[in-house]
């Protein structure tokens, strides 16, 4: 399969700004090195704050300083955030929201109003949601509704490479399940590939054909779920997967 995605040796430096440039320097990843192919769904696992979202923000070019390369054969990749009403436009109608990608991309800027309307339409059908929907502001739809949304959103910039962070951790059991379906819905049809990082090995278990087994900015482990989650070569897999009852 073709290479999306090859991180290599890639070190992130944080220092807060009481710290003196190149003093006590909070070493957050440690030569991380990893590939992703393409229409893959490769999970990330990893207690809070061990690195997940400082790795996927180098990924997206949201992480300017670091040592080591990071090639993503994508020209527009996309994330999913754990929360999306801090992402969504809260002064803003849905339907406008959604329209937003339409109206900035590049080659997109002579679709009509009407020609907007209706992707969006499809769109929002798409992913499970009444058209309707358009007229409301992000606070009167559910978290579920609102992850949709999200979804929606990053789908309708041609994206063929996701990285979804967190994005059923603040919803109900009932609610994780169907945006779980979904995820796995969009990826048979569209053949995207998808970053999924989790704290929870269940979820990870259920969406990812490969997984990575994160520690303290550091790949532990890696490879194909049944077999780390099978027969974990790490303590801390284990101790993982034994706190999951897995």
């Amino acid at each position: 399969m073709e290479t999306i995605l090859k991180v290599e040796k890639l070190n992130v430096y944080y220092k807060s700004f009481r710290q003196r440039a190149g003093k006590n320097m909070q070493h957050v990843l440690k030569d991380v090195s990893f590939e992703m192919k393409r229409g893959e769904i490769l999970g990330l696992v990893g207690e809070s704050g061990c690195g997940k979202t400082s790795l996927a923000k180098a990924i997206l070019g949201m992480q300017k300083q670091y040592d080591g390369e990071v090639s993503l054969d994508c020209p527009n990749p996309q994330m999913v955030f754990q929360d999306p009403y801090s992402s969504l436009n809260p002064s803003k109608k849905i339907g406008w929201i959604l329209e937003e990608p339409l109206r900035m991309k590049k080659g997109m800027a002579r679709l009509s109003k009407e020609e907007r309307t209706a992707r969006v339409d499809r769109m929002l059908e798409r992913v499970g949601l009444d058209v309707k929907l358009k007229e409301h502001y992000p606070a009167e739809l559910s978290g579920g509704q609102r992850q949709r949304v999200a979804i929606a959103a990053a789908l309708l910039c041609d994206t063929d490479f996701l990285i979804a962070d967190e994005p059923v951790s603040a919803l109900d059991v009932t609610i994780q399940a169907q945006i779980i379906r979904l995820l796995l819905r969009l990826h048979k049809e569209l053949g995207i590939s998808i970053l999924f990082i989790s704290h929870d090995l269940r979820v990870v278990y259920q969406m990812c054909d490969r997984v990575l087994i994160m520690k303290s900015g550091e790949i532990l482990e890696h490879g194909k779920v049944e077999e780390v989650y099978q027969h974990p070569a790490d303590d801390y897999t284990r101790l993982l997967l034994e706190a999951a009852n897995l």
